[in-house]
Order: structure tokens, then sequence, then C-alpha cells
């Protein structure tokens, strides 16, 4: 006999896409962790203001444009897009580098948890 359910095993697409906001997050946390150990010196207090940058988007409530930046996952995007870029031994880029990963595990895992006013 052949027994059909209606019933959907597919995971919906909103708990994909937590899951997969959440995956990045713990790795770029990681990574940042990794980096900052690594490379120690301003790379430490610029990992920690990375993560702490998205929170301050609570405090500018008047200024949405200031909001939308700091909770962009393009801007911290771009950062290590452009450290990535710069020639020379990584020692010199590894402190925004790093800064720039902090910001963008934070707005992962801030999506993950489903905190995001998009």
């Amino acid at each position: 006999m052949v027994y059909e359910t209606t019933e959907s095993t597919a995971v919906p697409a909103w708990a994909a896409a937590r899951i997969g906001w959440g995956v990045l997050g713990v790795g770029l946390l990681v990574w940042t962790m990794f980096e900052a150990v690594k490379h120690t010196g301003p790379t430490v207090p610029l990992a920690v203001l990375g993560l702490v940058l998205p929170w301050s988007a609570g405090l500018v409530r008047g200024v949405p444009a200031v909001r939308r930046i700091l909770l962009s996952v393009r801007v911290p995007l771009a950062v290590m897009v452009l450290c990535s870029l710069v020639p020379g031994p990584a020692e010199n880029t590894a402190a925004p580098f790093t800064f720039g990963m902090a910001w963008l595990a934070h707005l992962a895992l801030r999506r993950a948890a489903d905190h995001d006013p998009r």
C-alpha cells in the first residue's frame, strides 16, 4: 500500500534564511576572534567596536539614514572587500578587516534572531 500525506517536511523559507544567517554569524564571530588573537594590537579593540557598533543604531532613532547605514550588510562587506584589495602585508589591513568582519557577524546574528528592522 502507498500512503500519501499532505504534510510537507520541507523547512519554510524564513526558517532556512534564519538558519543560514545564524551559521554565517557564528562562523564570522569565530573568524573574528581568531583574527583578533592572531594580530593583537589595535585589532582587538576594533573587533569589539565592530561587535558593539550596530547596537548604537538604537541610539539614533531620529535619524533613519544613519540607522540604515549602521544596520546595512553592504557597509561592513565593503570595508572587508576594500581591505582585501589593498596590496602589502596583511598586518596593515588586519584591524579594519576584523572591524568589518565583527560588524558583519553582529548583523548576521541579529538577522538570525530576527531583530532586523526591515
